[in-house]
Formats: C-alpha cells, sequence, structure tokens
C-alpha cells in the first residue's frame, strides 16, 4: 500500500501561492486597495512579489489561467472589513519581516500569549494588592522600571503588542505638556475586559478578553480561507505540470497537512485525510499553536489557541496512521501470548505447531507499505504525528 504524507511544500511545488507571506502580502494590497479602481486581478494580489520571487510566478503564470482571476468590488470591500477589525491581522502586520512560514506563525502566536499572560498576571495581582486594576500604564525607560504603586510599567515592544491585541487602548494625550506638567501615561486598559465597564473596580475579566482572542482568531482562519478560496482553489491548470509521478508515488491514501485538495484536483481522485482540515464554504481549518508549553499558559486555559483543541472541536481528529500501529501492537501481544504458552509446553508436535503460529504471527506484524512524505518540514510543531 502506497501512502503519500505531503506538507506546504507539496503545493509550492505545484507553484500555487501557499506560503505564509504570499498570503499576508496579498492581505496587505487587498487593504491598501482602491476600491474606485475596480476588481483586482492576479497582478495586483500579487504583484509586490513578482520581483523577490520571479521565477516561481512565472511558472504559476504559465501553468495557471491566472487571468482568471479577479477579486469583484463587494469582495475586496468585505476583506478589507474583516481586515481592519481582526486584531491577529494587525498584530502579524506588525512582524511581517519576522515571520516567513507558517512555522513562523505559530511561534508569533505563543509569543502574543505569553505577553499577555504576563501582563494579566500584573493586573490580577494589583487587583489582589489594591482591590483595583484599572491603572495607568507607562513606558519603562532605558530599560529601567519605577517602582510606584497603582501603575503598570511595560517596554515600548510590549504595549504595541498589546494595542495591537485590543487589551491596551493609547492615550491619545501621551507627551502632552499642560502648564509644569507632561502626561506619562502611554496606554491604559480598554474599557471593554472589565466585569463592569461602569465600575471597574469590579475587576478584569480573563475569560471575556480570552474568548475575544480566540473569536479572533476564528476569524483569521475565515480571512485565509477566503484567500484559499477565492485566489488559490481558483488557480486552473493551463498545460500540464512538469511533475511525473513515479509509480511508486501514486498513492492509495494520502495524509495531508495542507488545507488544499491540490492532489485531487491535479492529479487523481485518491482517499485523503485532512489532518488539519480542509477550506470551502463548509471549512474546518485548524490553525494555532501545538501545545500550551508554559505552566502559566495552561493556568490562563487558553486551550482555545491549541490545534488539539481546534481538531476536536473541528471534527479533524484523524487518528494518524493508528490503525498501522494498532495491527503491529496487536501482533506484539499474539506473539507474547505465544512464547508464553511455548515455555510451559514440552509437546514436540504442539511446539511446532505454536512456533508456526509465532512466525505467522510475526509476518503479519511486517506492514507492506511504502510512505513517501513530500513537502513536509518533519518540524516539532507536528511532534504528535
Amino acid at each position: 500500500m502506497n501512502i503519500l504524507i505531503v506538507g506546504n511544500g507539496f503545493d509550492l511545488s505545484h507553484y500555487l501561492p501557499t506560503k505564509y507571506d504570499h498570503f499576508m502580502d496579498v492581505m496587505g494590497a487587498i487593504e491598501n486597495w482602491d476600491v474606485s479602481k475596480g476588481e483586482m486581478n492576479f497582478d495586483d494580489l500579487f504583484g509586490a512579489l513578482y520581483e523577490k520571487e520571479s521565477y516561481f510566478f512565472d511558472k504559476t503564470k504559465v501553468i495557471y489561467k491566472t487571468e482568471n482571476i479577479n477579486l469583484a468590488v463587494e469582495q475586496v470591500e468585505e476583506l478589507q472589513k474583516k481586515l481592519k477589525e481582526n486584531v491577529w491581522y494587525h498584530y502579524f502586520s506588525d512582524h511581517v519581516k519576522e515571520v516567513k512560514t507558517w512555522i513562523d506563525f505559530e511561534v508569533k502566536i505563543e509569543n502574543a500569549l505569553n505577553t499577555v499572560n504576563k501582563f494579566l498576571n500584573q493586573v490580577e495581582s494589583s487587583f489582589e494588592e489594591f482591590g483595583d486594576c484599572n491603572f495607568p500604564i507607562h513606558l519603562i525607560q532605558n530599560g529601567e522600571q519605577k517602582k510606584v504603586a497603582e501603575q503598570y510599567y511595560l517596554s515600548l515592544l510590549e504595549c504595541n503588542h498589546l494595542m495591537n491585541l485590543r487589551l491596551l487602548a493609547k492615550n491619545s494625550n501621551y507627551g502632552q505638556h499642560v502648564d509644569f506638567w507632561t502626561d506619562e501615561k502611554f496606554a491604559e486598559i480598554g474599557s471593554l475586559w472589565f466585569i463592569s465597564q461602569e465600575k471597574p473596580e469590579y475587576g478584569f475579566s480573563k475569560d471575556m478578553y480570552l474568548n475575544f482572542l480566540v473569536n479572533q482568531l476564528d476569524d483569521f482562519i475565515f480571512i485565509f480561507n477566503l484567500y484559499l478560496e477565492l485566489i488559490v482553489s481558483k488557480l486552473i491548470e493551463n498545460c500540464s505540470l512538469s511533475i511525473n509521478l513515479e509509480a511508486r508515488l501514486v498513492p492509495d491514501k494520502i495524509y495531508s497537512f495542507n488545507y488544499t485538495n491540490t492532489y485531487q484536483r491535479i492529479h487523481k481522485e485518491v482517499i485523503v485525510e485532512y489532518l488539519h482540515g480542509s477550506y470551502g464554504q463548509d471549512q474546518n481549518i485548524v490553525l494555532g499553536i501545538s501545545d500550551l508549553n508554559d505552566d502559566s499558559l495552561k493556568k490562563l486555559k487558553a486551550y482555545g489557541f491549541t490545534k488539539y483543541h481546534q481538531k476536536l472541536f473541528k471534527d479533524t481528529d484523524y487518528l494518524f496512521l493508528d490503525e498501522y500501529k494498532n495491527n503491529i501492537l496487536e501482533n506484539e501481544d499474539d506473539i507474547l501470548a505465544l512464547k508464553d504458552e511455548l515455555k510451559g509446553e514440552n509437546r514436540s508436535n504442539y511446539r511446532d505447531d505454536l512456533n508456526r503460529r509465532i512466525r505467522a504471527k510475526q509476518n503479519e506484524g511486517k506492514l507492506n507499505l511504502e510512505i513517501t512524505i513530500w513537502g513536509h518540514s518533519l518540524d516539532i510543531s507536528d511532534k504528535d504525528y
């Protein structure tokens, strides 16, 4: 039995623009598009990438009917609205130079959660100590943190992250001089996240804010699904790909870490298990971090950001190669039982029979599988598989 395991490199080898920065560059083009110009074509969407990835997109244009890719004004406006409202998009836009792959993307989500958690711990400590937590945020100056009660001190980078994630709201009067006084309050906690907006002294609601972040990640996934649905999946072959699949690469089954149906669409129909979900009208895309490695994140109960949690809720909890692994384990148990039986058997004809059954079980345990991995990084982010 031939099994093919595919990652994003499989789609890229077919010159489909499924890299993280392909997606983000296109979203940037859409965000800044002047809708008075009308619809957006392939060049409008991907033009900013042509210089640094000329070979890739030259191939894309030869292989696919890119002239058929057009986003109507209504679609552009819908995406612009969603991008404007999405905190994760703004957070990742701020890190566009640091995040180049989907693995980097996962790391940045975890970094964001750690920054959020660090600040929320300060908020919780303040509430326990002072019975209040609605205090001003000041910048740490020259790396030195002042020790003033009933104030928070954060770095500029931390403030920017938390403002992008809408946990903090910037003080519009920061730095302004009135008489002999300068307003040094850089930001404040967003009023939406208090248990009572009218009475912030009632405390901060972690659950409310975390639910907001999870919902915003779901919205970001929805935006990504639109990218796959409206653009990538619409790239129809103009000519045959110069990728000749050898006989051993014609799989009986595919385990896909991608969200696209590239093999079925371009080569042939085959059984595919989408380990992280798939795009489309009924998309169930899984996009998050591998696990909560930090104990403080476990305490925060940030499980909605983990792939495992999403897989359960989105019905993509496929048992990766488990049927084959279970067969091996069952055979090993049977062999151990037969060997135990053999130890107490002195009759030669029965011993011969037991030895024959042991050899048969050992042969059954040899899986007739040929597994090919195409375009998967084998990164630790998919260690559960």
